[in-house]
């Protein structure tokens, strides 16, 4: 919003004036800042005007400052606003303005003493002055902040002349059908809006439930290839048992072997290095083993892909070992 010219005028007048009328800013360096948020200030809020004055501090110390006052308008039933009047500190920026408010008519009531940001001398004390640091704070920031704390939190209540209540009239059978009609058709179209996010939020379960239905479906399948495969391999391992145990009842010399000492049988030649190789060879195979039904299971979707990277990744390395051992103890 345009700034008037005279205001303008007045505060480039003001901050430029010497000798006895001098203000009594501190940080003479940053006067040209305090004019630029005063002007930003009075262009946001045209029902404010500049003017100096002598402010008298709580110690009795009186300074010549710049203030800022006028009516800042509110969304409340106080239709002109509420008279206040914006201070600047002889420190500011690195002070915070000092707000005052004051009464918009002879009608307004006091200002409560439980009142959350204005005490009974009309003293502003808002969160934005409390947490003012510069230069992240500025006078239209505050202004604005205060606008919609009063608009929530009126600190004057103003008493409407009263006028006498026109005399209750009782609604028409057509007016109480109308009304019933307008209920009704509300809390229609609330049921129905209600049950067709339920229908929604339903059919997206049955959608999730559908996807875990087969991918069950493909374990089950995969577990009963896998049971299969076992089945199969315990059925070779058997055969391949009774084929030993024959041999061995038939070379051992006629001498009848339990099957419970087979284990002594099939020990290296007694000494501990052909011990090691065995052990060794049995271990390497074992592995080879798990890598063979990782692999089957990757295939048929029972083992994750990172899963089944990260074991075999890990047997590898075990296996590496294996060999290298074996190779060492077979020189």
């Amino acid at each position: 919003m345009a700034l008037a010219f005279s205001s303008f005028r007045f505060v480039d007048a003001a901050l430029s004036t010497t000798g006895p009328l001098a203000l009594s800013y501190a940080h003479v360096n940053l006067k040209w800042l305090i004019r630029d948020h005063l002007l930003a200030l009075l262009a946001d809020f045209p029902s404010l005007s500049p003017s100096i004055a002598a402010f008298t501090h709580d110690n009795g110390t009186t300074v010549h400052l710049l203030n800022a006052s006028g009516r800042l308008p509110l969304r409340s039933s106080t239709a002109r606003g509420i008279p206040l009047t914006i201070w600047l500190h002889q420190d500011y920026p690195h002070f915070p303005p000092l707000v005052y408010l004051s009464p918009p008519s002879p009608t307004a009531s006091t200002i409560p003493h439980n009142h959350p940001f204005v005490d009974p001398s009309g003293a502003v004390a808002s969160p934005y002055v409390i947490s003012w640091r510069y230069p992240k704070s500025n006078l239209s920031d505050l202004v604005r902040n205060l606008a919609n704390l009063l608009a929530l939190s009126p600190p004057f209540v103003v008493e409407p002349p009263r006028s006498p209540s026109p005399p209750k009239r009782l609604p028409s059978k057509r007016e109480a059908i109308d009304r019933l009609v307008a209920i009704l058709h509300r809390d229609m179209a609330s049921m129905k809006a209600k049950a067709e996010g339920d229908i929604e939020a339903a059919l997206g379960m049955q959608a999730r439930l559908c996807a875990r239905a087969r991918e069950l479906s493909i374990v089950e399948r995969a577990l009963v290839r896998e049971r299969g495969g076992l089945k199969g391999r315990a059925a070779v391992m058997e055969e391949a048992k009774d084929v030993l145990v024959n041999w061995l009842r038939v070379n051992h010399r006629g001498v009848a072997i339990d099957e419970s000492e087979l284990d002594e049988v099939f020990e290296g030649g007694g000494d501990r290095n052909s011990m090691l190789v065995v052990d060794c060879e049995a271990e390497e195979l074992a592995i080879e083993d798990v890598l063979y039904e990782m692999e089957q299971g990757l295939n048929g979707g029972v083992v994750p892909l990172e899963k089944y990277m990260k074991e075999v990744r890990g047997l590898a390395r075990e296996q590496f070992f294996v060999k290298a051992k074996l190779m060492k103890l077979k020189r």
